[in-house]
């Protein structure tokens, strides 16, 4: 079959719009679970634009076409869209959000359409607020038209369908606590809030809460599904295509458990909600909310949020280990790279193809399920594409330069993001420059002591503070949340510049990445990153609580883009005390593979570096 151009698909959807009485139709990222990661089916933005990153918003007008994305996908989206589409800057002061635009564009009385489920309640909300002062009101659909369009194209292109993988359990020798204790601690902060019912929605909190992962979206061992948790032990509803469901995933389901088509959720919740109260967490979608009414609604962020992110024990040990043998995959595979870069001078590779060597190093290491997100694999100018995906077909061929690797792994017993920045050359002293600023914000960050009252933005400035002395930044946040064996961006606790309402608190238990960067268009970027553990510290100030970072990556930085002379004594010694942490855990396994050049790679990049006197 063909493939149909962006220009008939947006002259398609405009007639469904007039059709409609639509003055803007807006295509979130987004499914009906606000992932941020999306199966074939639901990559409707994609589908109606050509954009493929993974965070941005569609508006299509009577005479316009708009992308609202941010800072990672500037020049992402420059490339990938046609010639009539306009990128707006997401996120940045002074640029016009989606609500701005629209209020100041339409006439006063017109309809903007939009799919409930793919709306939060919280957006829903701030979007309202602004229109409804212009008197432009919100229609939901029934029917997607994004959807319609695809449907009115069958006969000319293939149209995918949802997955069907079955869904397994995962052991508690990984999760660390069993579905029924999980269930008994939610059931308590129910019963705080008097609510009678809890709706989950997220598939990220669903696996968590049941131990039970899957593969319907790449990447993100989830499963599309709903859940509804009674306040009674007895109550408890799940909404999944039930051929996912083998009889041994069946088994330890939890006891009392109802088992309903995916689909049925929405008439499920209209029936119990009445003379209930229904706690719906203001991230869910609009088609859930709806199913409430305003007497029966509990709105408030679920306790599922958080207690996924505070990891036990056994996840954090978990974490710990994956990172250890993905640590071993990416230095094997940097060790080839060098090799034959620098070595052999070998001229045939692209970024695309070594990236496939990466992923062979990964599916040798035990427990390895899948990548936890597509490579970002780019040599020299294409590094400055912050989300940067190689395409097979029109890629560069990895030379002499700047090479900037952000890479992991999904494995049973966690979920791993790592980034170097190498080159194989001889770099400029500027390159050396920025490079040593970069590091020196992730060792700032990296070696920080903080007290427990501290959240991600107090702490943002602090992996950026060398490139503002001399007039850099990076446009996107500094750290994300890591989930275990789950997705590998989570919250709710983040490291950014940007203001969020209630931000929430650092604690004990929480992983982050430290991933500062520095990007020139046109020419690199560099880009260092850490997965860390949130841990108690041993400091103390007036007998209070105080943090600090646990870095569970251990993979050399590269010493030929290090300036020693900007580093100070401390920061020194933290890369090698690093160093020797790598030495201890990683050399030992990497020893077992009897990958020589990959040894030897290792003790020549773990070289101690000298203190100044």
């Amino acid at each position: 079959m063909g493939k149909v151009t962006i220009s008939k698909k947006v002259e398609k959807l405009r007639n469904l719009m007039k059709e409609n009485s639509l003055s803007a139709y807006i295509v979130p990222s987004e499914d009906a679970h606000q992932s941020e990661y999306i199966c074939v089916k639901d990559k409707r933005r994609e589908y109606i634009s050509g954009f493929s990153g993974s965070a941005g918003c569609v508006v299509i007008t009577e005479q316009q076409q708009l992308l609202w994305t941010d800072g990672r996908y500037w020049l992402q989206a420059e490339k990938e869209l046609e010639s009539n589409w306009k990128v707006m800057k997401d996120r940045v002061a002074g640029e016009p959000t989606i609500q701005d635009y629209l209020s100041s564009t339409l006439k006063s009385e017109s309809l903007v359409g939009i799919d409930s489920r793919l709306i939060s309640k919280g957006y829903y909300d701030s979007m309202k607020s602004v229109l409804k002062n212009k008197s432009i009101d919100i229609k939901f659909d029934n029917e997607n038209l994004v959807d319609k369009v695809r449907e009115s194209f069958r006969g000319e292109e293939e149209i995918p369908e949802y997955p069907k993988d079955e869904v397994f359990f995962l052991e508690e020798k990984y999760s660390g606590v069993s579905s029924k204790n999980k269930l008994q601690d939610i059931r308590k902060e129910m019963e705080k809030s008097n609510a009678d019912y809890m709706v989950v929605s997220a598939l990220d909190e669903i696996a968590w809460l049941l131990n039970l992962r899957g593969s319907d979206i790449s990447f993100n061992p989830v499963f599309l599904s709903y859940v509804i948790v009674g306040r009674q032990d007895n109550q408890l509803a799940l909404f999944v295509d039930s051929s996912k469901l083998n009889e041994k995933t069946k088994s330890h389901l939890p006891s009392g458990i109802e088992i309903h088509p995916y689909d049925k959720v929405f008439e499920y919740l209209k029936e119990k909600q009445q003379g209930k109260k229904v706690w719906v967490d203001p991230r869910s979608s609009m088609a859930l909310y709806n199913c409430v009414s305003q007497e029966s609604l509990l709105e408030k962020v679920n306790p599922i949020l958080l207690m996924k992110a505070i990891k036990n024990e056994t996840e954090i040990q978990g974490l710990k280990n994956a990172h250890i043998r993905d640590a071993v995959a990416l230095i094997q595979y940097l060790a080839w790279l060098e090799e034959e870069i620098v070595e052999k001078g070998a001229t045939e590779h692209t970024e695309h193809t070594v990236s496939e060597k990466l992923e062979q190093f990964r599916r040798q290491q035990t427990d390895f399920v899948s990548l936890s997100f597509d490579t970002i694999s780019s040599i020299n100018a294409n590094g400055a594409i912050i989300h940067y995906k190689p395409n097979p077909e029109t890629c560069a061929k990895i030379v002499k330069g700047m090479y900037l690797v952000d890479s992991g792994g999904q494995y049973l017993d966690g979920t791993t993001d790592v980034t170097r920045t190498l080159h194989y050359g001889t770099p400029s002293q500027h390159e050396i420059d920025c490079y040593t600023r970069v590091l020196r914000g992730h060792i700032g960050l990296g070696s920080l002591k903080f007290p427990n009252r501290v959240n991600g933005r107090d702490i943002d400035c602090i992996a950026r503070t060398h490139l503002w002395n001399v007039g850099l930044d990076y446009a996107h946040g500094t750290g994300h949340g890591v989930g275990s064996f789950l997705n590998v961006h989570e919250g709710p606790q983040g490291i950014s510049y940007r203001a969020i309402a209630n931000p929430t608190n650092l604690q004990a238990g929480m992983t982050l990445t430290n991933e500062p960067g520095y990007y020139e268009s046109g020419n690199f970027g560099i880009r260092i990153e850490n997965v860390m553990v949130t841990a108690q510290a041993t400091t103390q100030f007036n007998n209070g609580q105080y943090l600090c970072f646990d870095s569970i990556t251990l993979v050399p930085y590269d010493a030929k883009l290090i300036n020693l002379k900007m580093l100070s004594n401390d920061e020194i010694s933290f890369i090698n005390s690093y160093y020797k942490e790598i030495e201890q855990k990683v050399l030992p396994v990497l020893e077992k593979t009897n990958n020589q050049k990959a040894i030897s790679w290792l003790k020549k990049n773990i070289q101690l570096l000298k203190n100044h006197f």
